[in-house]
């Protein structure tokens, strides 16, 4: 008897489907034999070759189930290459990247990560100390209100 299995993985911009035909042979690993990669409308650029790396990652996680083949540390392997793709977009002016890494950790949270700055650190590669002062510097920022410039404060 002929049966399907059909795995998915979901990120907040990218959807990814993998379906398994036929029975299961134990003697080799299979591969599924229909893969289907979605992104997000608002991303630019379409499934550019990075949303294909990061498409592969889950494909490798779920052929990895199909096979029942045992991923010691496979989330915390996911999770550190969910942020460093995160990091990696961070905007290079000092507003948008605080306010950006303070969103990754907020998001960590509402995940339940459950130590989301020594995550930050491990897909950083910094000491948990260096995160920790990293985090505090970018809430400081995030919370300090930014003057008028000098044309549109008091001398108007």
């Amino acid at each position: 008897m002929n049966s399907t299995t059909r795995l998915e993985r979901r990120e907040p911009t990218l959807y990814v489907v993998a379906e398994w035909e036929g029975a299961e042979d134990s003697t080799h690993l299979a591969g599924p034999r229909r893969v289907a990669v979605e992104v997000a409308a608002d991303i630019a650029g379409g499934i550019t070759s990075s949303v294909m790396r990061r498409a592969d990652r889950h494909l490798a996680d779920m052929a990895a189930e199909f096979n029942e083949i045992p991923a010691v540390g496979g989330h915390a392997v996911m999770v550190r290459r969910y942020l460093e793709d995160r990091l990696a977009a961070l905007p290079a002016d000092a507003d948008g990247y605080h306010r950006g890494l303070l969103d990754i950790r907020d998001d960590l949270v509402s995940r339940g990560q459950a130590a989301p700055e020594e995550a930050l650190a491990a897909a950083m590669g910094v000491p948990d100390e260096t995160m920790r002062a990293c985090l505090q510097v970018a809430q400081q920022h995030a919370t300090t209100s930014h003057p008028l410039p000098y044309s549109e404060g008091c001398n108007s």
